[in-house]
């Protein structure tokens, strides 16, 4: 199967024309290499950012701690003593939180939660006017 000169000729115009988008996209490539960043100037500025993030950090860990608010404002606890008492002696008969809080608004008249119990019996919670 022999081939004509111009076929041969056409063959090689499509070649020549690849090579030239190949070489374009490795010029191209070659101006995005020179344009980025080389390793170390990533890590210099890695460390940098790193540094940043640390001073800003101990700046944070630094700072006081908040202050009780000493005016008093907000959620005000609702337990009593009295009601803390209750709260343990039905967590020692073994009734679940949502029964003991039932229960203490059947006695107490008061609305607690069952979350407000389970505060209670962990010791989480503290009344009004402690800390």
């Amino acid at each position: 199967m022999k081939k004509t000169p111009e076929e041969l000729q056409a063959a090689l115009d499509r070649e020549i024309e690849y090579s030239k988008i190949l070489n374009e996209k490795i010029d191209r490539l070659r101006a995005q290499l020179r344009n980025s960043i080389s390793k170390d100037e990533y890590e210099r500025t890695i460390a940098c950012v790193q540094r940043e993030y640390d001073q800003r950090l101990s700046e944070i860990n630094l700072q006081p701690p908040r202050i009780y608010n000493e005016r008093g404002a907000g959620r005000k606890k609702r337990a009593t003593e009295e009601v803390i008492a209750g709260v343990l002696a039905l967590n020692q008969q073994g009734l679940s939180q949502a029964k003991i809080a039932a229960q203490l608004s059947d006695e107490y008249g008061i609305i607690i939660g069952r979350t407000t119990v389970g505060e209670i019996v962990r010791g989480k919670y503290a009344l009004s006017g402690e800390k």
